[in-house]
């Protein structure tokens, strides 16, 4: 049990950096006034953020149980 968290808890690391990335990206968009790409990044840097606290949270239950 104690691998498969270690496992969740990086999977979540890793998402929340290609999240942070694609939010970096945004902001770059949004300097530069390119609107829909800025939408498209800002959306995928929500569904990365929200699949690595998916992973951050069953990594965390499988912390508790073990």
């Amino acid at each position: 049990m104690k691998i498969i968290s270690n496992v969740f808890f990086v999977i979540s690391i890793v998402l929340f950096v290609i999240a942070a990335v694609f939010f970096e990206i945004s902001l770059r968009y949004m300097r530069k006034q390119n609107e829909r790409k800025k939408k498209e990044s800002t959306k995928l840097g929500i569904r990365f953020l929200i699949y690595g606290s998916i992973a951050f949270g069953i990594s965390g239950l499988f912390a508790f149980f073990s």
